[in-house]
């Protein structure tokens, strides 16, 4: 079966959902996300990354598993890319910033995050083994 290659409009959705997934996107972020693509990435898009995007993967397992390799270091610049054009607008506050004094919360939440980075990164290196990234 051939797998249909998304466009770039579709990879930035994709990317965004994945890493900001209740807030929707704004079609002036594609756009951006779309110039800078063709600024950086000149010609076609790296082949990993597009065969992230087209199976659907964990984008932040996979790109975790990969960058520990120093492997596709395209998907991670893309995912900076994608940050940089959010972070200045107001829906994303709290993806960048702490607005809460709560050292309970914090300590909570930094827990959380240690489990779920362990989790990312044992199902990263599953996705990079399977789908045979490297």
């Amino acid at each position: 079966m051939i797998e249909r290659l998304p466009t770039l409009a579709e990879e930035a959705r994709y990317l965004h959902d994945s890493l900001f997934s209740p807030i929707p996107i704004d079609p002036s972020i594609v756009t951006r996300y779309e110039n800078a693509h063709h600024a950086l990435f000149p010609g076609e898009s790296p082949t990993s990354v597009t065969r992230i995007v087209a199976r659907r993967l964990d984008v932040q397992a996979v790109e975790f598993s990969l960058r520990r390799r120093h492997s596709c270091p395209e998907l991670t610049r893309k995912i900076q890319i994608l940050c940089y054009l959010v972070e200045v607008r107001a829906p994303y506050q709290n993806f960048f910033i702490a607005s809460r004094r709560e050292p309970f919360h914090a300590v909570l939440s930094l827990s959380w995050c240690l489990l779920s980075t362990v989790w990312k990164g044992l199902k990263g290196e599953y996705l990079v083994r399977v789908h045979e990234l490297l």
